[in-house]
């Protein structure tokens, strides 16, 4: 089965004011700056208490409560203990594995063995020229590559002296500050830019970017979906509208929203407030309810459906005022057509006929571009016109959402994409 595609023309946002997103920008550095300036020294003190290794752990500082080994057998028993070795081995006698830099030290009892160590936590001695080592604990491990090539060397390979342990280096008071503001623009542009989506697509401003399903605008029951199918060809004749089966053709970008108001609305129709809104929907549709032979009633009531989907979008009605007023409108169309072929017939005759009482020029070019329009949406079998014709149309308030049984066909075949 094919998908039917609708062009969202703004899927994340960025081409709804986006002067708004540049706004954005030195309110990130504004914070980030707070947080380098003001949260930086605040939250420093805990940082550096929690970064520094406690006494007596592995990688710490030697006080004098740590006993001296002289040999593996030291090391196995006192279970902390530090080393006496010369600045000659910590310069020379290294070996690196990977970002690793490891030493190999001659022990007082003539063992050699490997290990790891923490040089920021170094002590003289009271010796010249000798170091007292961190405090350090004797590890099991598999050494690498790199340690084995000096295996005949080393009294044993498989435990090693780690004098590291999870020491990280402190950063000073301005680079953990500098750090936390750098974090935290990050951090607030994402939840920016998160809110800003979600505030927008609640706006019904644009679609969700990822869970189109979800979009506010798309139809909620079987009566609204039928509704927008009405008036598809009007959705899909306009480039800045995205058509089918948006409920009112667009999202309401500012642009959109503003078109609306003042030129469809305000301009052409001379509709300011709700009130003139409904009462010229109420003229379109009584005029040709319980009438057999009105002239192009399939203009005048695909206009009403129209225009109620444009009044929803500019918030001169709410979504339970728009059901209602759809239902009483697509039960006279229902009335007067037996298909959408007719209905489509009927609105696109009184389409040109209008044009030319206008006084348009192109009135038979533009009346066939939405002929084309419409057999074009007939063709796609997952389309407006996939609807069925005959379905119930009742709206009863307060009662839920309706039937689904159409529209949970119509969106799983249904996927928004970027134009």
């Amino acid at each position: 089965m094919a998908r039917y595609h609708i062009s969202n023309k703004n899927i994340y946002g960025f081409k709804d004011n986006i002067y708004q997103m540049f706004l954005l920008i030195p309110l990130v550095i504004a914070l980030s700056l707070l947080a380098e300036f003001v949260l930086g020294p605040l939250f420093y003190n805990a940082y550096q208490k929690d970064t520094v290794l406690k006494d007596g752990m592995a990688g710490s500082e030697a006080g004098g409560e740590i006993p001296v080994a002289q040999s593996i057998a030291d090391m196995e028993k006192f279970g902390t203990f530090t080393l006496i070795t010369s600045g000659t081995v910590l310069k020379y006698d290294t070996v690196r594995s990977g970002e690793n830099i490891y030493h190999r030290i001659e022990l007082p009892s003539g063992e050699k063995v490997i290990a790891h160590i923490n040089q920021k936590a170094l002590l003289e001695s009271n010796k010249v020229g000798l170091y007292r080592l961190p405090a350090g604990e004797w590890r099991v491990w598999e050494a690498p590559d790199e340690v084995m090539v000096y295996e005949e060397f080393l009294a044993v390979t498989d435990h090693y002296v780690d004098m590291y342990g999870d020491y990280a280096p402190v950063l000073s008071e301005s680079d953990y500050g500098m750090g936390l503001g750098k974090k935290a623009s990050a951090w607030i542009f994402i939840i920016v830019m998160t809110l800003y989506r979600v505030i927008g697509v609640r706006r019904r401003r644009f679609a969700p970017a990822l869970f189109w399903k979800r979009d506010p605008l798309l139809p909620r029951n079987d009566l609204e979906c039928w509704c927008a199918s009405s008036f598809a060809i009007w959705a899909h004749s306009f480039s800045m509208l995205e058509g089918w089966p948006l409920i009112t053709g667009v999202h309401g970008s500012r642009k959109a929203v503003a078109n609306f108001k003042k030129v469809a609305l305000g301009e052409q129709w001379d509709i300011k407030n709700r009130q003139d809104g409904l009462n010229t929907v109420h003229e379109l549709v009584e005029k040709h309810a319980g009438r057999l032979d009105t002239e192009y009633p399939g203009w005048d009531l695909c206009r009403a459906t129209q225009l109620l989907g444009m009044m929803y979008l500019v918030n001169m009605i709410d979504r339970e005022e728009l059901d209602l007023e759809f239902s009483a409108a697509g039960k006279v169309i229902q009335q007067k057509f037996h298909s959408w072929d007719a209905m489509a017939e009927s609105y696109l005759a009184g389409y040109e006929a209008w044009l030319t009482r206008v006084g348009s020029a192109n009135a038979a070019q533009s009346a066939a571009y939405r002929r084309n329009t419409f057999e074009r949406l007939k063709a796609n079998p997952d389309g407006p016109y996939s609807v069925p014709f005959r379905m119930d149309l009742n709206y009863n308030p307060g009662s839920g959402k309706g039937e689904r049984n159409v529209v949970k066909r119509v969106l799983a075949n249904y996927r928004a994409q970027n134009a």
